[in-house]
């Protein structure tokens, strides 16, 4: 049995939209592999800060907290301050975005996180993908 146009037309018009679908999770795939960073995966722990308040007055630690986090929404960078003095700006390892995504709620804050290092002119930056 030959089927009739209108269930030839709705068969095509399905299948449009399979192959839509495939070829749109496809390009989704691609997209995500080629936007990530290109760097050394490392494991770095330190203070979770403001780089504003930091780099200005060196203000960090505990008493800090309620200004780093405002700062932070106001959308100012956050950093990682290591033990030996180290900075990296922090940001998501998501396409832009902000390192305030995931570590905000971390201000002030010991932490662990793991990433993708990239270093340029003297900046360093970890694209984080992990925090503990």
């Amino acid at each position: 049995m030959i089927p009739k146009r209108n269930e030839r037309n709705q068969m095509k018009t399905r299948i449009k939209r399979i192959v839509f679908a495939a070829s749109a999770l496809l390009l989704l795939g691609v997209a995500a592999v080629f936007a990530q960073p290109k760097g050394d995966t490392v494991t770095v722990k330190g203070e979770v800060v403001d780089l504003w308040c930091y780099l200005e007055g060196g203000d960090h630690g505990a008493e800090h907290k309620k200004c780093g986090t405002a700062c932070a929404k106001a959308g100012n960078p956050i950093g990682l301050l290591t033990e030996k003095g180290e900075i990296y700006v922090m940001m998501g390892i998501k396409d832009h975005q902000p390192g305030k995504d995931v570590l905000i709620e971390k201000m002030s804050e010991t932490v662990t996180v793991e990433g993708t290092l990239v270093k340029k002119g003297g900046t360093q930056v970890i694209y984080v993908s992990t925090v503990k």
